[in-house]
C-alpha cells in the first residue's frame, strides 16, 4: 500500500492551536500574576483601604496589572499581540455560550441558596455591601464593566488557555484556566461562580478560536450583574 493511502496514527491538533510562547512562559505569567494579587491583598486588607481603593483610579491600574505578564512575555520572546486571538468568528458561537451560560447559572443559583443556608454571604452580597459604601462607584464599574472583559480575557484565555492547550489539550486547558481565574478573584464565596464561568468562556475560545466571543460575555456578564446591584442599592424593594 502505497504511503501516501495510510492512515496516520494520530491526527495531531490544527496549526491554528499553535502559539509562539512555552508552558514555562505560562507558569511563569501565573506566578507574576499571584504577586500581583498579593499586593492588591495588602492594600485592600481592611475594609476602609478597600472602599478608597475602590473608588479611585487605582483600581483601574490595578486592572491594567494583569497585562504586565502577558507584555513583558511577549517583549521579551517577541511576540505579535495578534496571536492573542483577536480574529474574527462565527456569531453563532454566542448563541451557544448564552445556552451553556444559563445552565451555569442555575448551578450557581443552588450554589448561594447553599451558602444563604448555610449563613455565608454570596458574592452579590459583597458587591452590594461594596457600592453602598462607596461615594461614587464610577470608577468601579468602569473597571469592572470596561476593563476587566478586555484585560482578563487576554490574559486568562488569550493566554493561559491557548498555551494549556498546545501543551495539554482543549480539556485540561480549560479546566486549569478556569481553575486559576477563578482563584485569582481572591473570593472564597465567589470560587466556584467564577470557575464554571470560566468553563464556559473557555470553551467558547476554544469553538471559536477568538477572543471576542469571551469579551463580548464577559461584558454582558459584569455589565448586567452590576446594573442589577446598583438598581437594588436605589431601589430597596427589589
Amino acid at each position: 500500500m502505497n504511503a501516501e493511502l495510510r492512515q496516520p496514527a494520530s491526527i495531531p491538533e490544527p496549526s491554528e492551536y499553535s502559539v509562539p510562547w512555552t508552558v514555562f512562559d505560562i507558569w511563569l505569567g501565573v506566578g507574576m500574576l499571584a504577586l500581583i494579587d498579593a499586593l492588591a491583598f495588602i492594600i485592600t486588607l481592611q475594609s476602609s483601604r478597600r472602599v478608597e481603593f475602590a473608588q479611585s483610579a487605582g483600581i483601574i491600574l490595578f486592572e491594567l496589572a494583569y497585562l504586565l505578564p502577558v507584555l513583558l512575555i511577549f517583549a521579551w520572546k517577541r511576540i505579535h499581540w495578534k496571536h492573542l486571538g483577536f480574529r474574527k468568528f462565527e456569531w453563532d458561537v454566542m448563541g451557544l455560550g448564552c445556552g451553556l451560560l444559563m445552565g451555569g447559572y442555575a448551578i450557581i443559583l443552588l450554589h448561594n441558596l447553599v451558602l444563604l443556608g448555610l449563613g455565608i454571604d454570596t458574592q452579590g452580597e459583597a458587591i452590594l455591601r461594596l457600592i453602598e459604601m462607596l461615594e461614587s462607584p464610577a470608577w468601579f464599574f468602569l473597571v469592572a464593566v470596561v476593563f476587566a472583559p478586555f484585560v482578563e480575557e487576554i490574559f486568562f484565555r488569550g493566554f493561559l488557555f491557548q498555551g494549556f492547550r498546545q501543551k495539554y489539550g482543549w480539556v485540561r486547558a480549560v479546566l486549569l484556566s478556569s481553575v486559576i481565574f477563578a482563584v485569582a478573584h481572591l473570593d472564597p464565596a465567589s470560587l466556584i461562580p467564577t470557575f464554571i464561568l470560566g468553563l464556559v468562556i473557555a470553551y467558547l475560545f476554544h469553538r471559536s478560536n477568538s477572543i471576542w466571543p469571551g469579551i463580548i460575555l464577559h461584558f454582558l456578564i459584569n455589565g448586567f450583574s452590576l446594573c442589577a446591584v446598583f438598581a437594588s442599592t436605589r431601589l430597596p424593594a427589589l
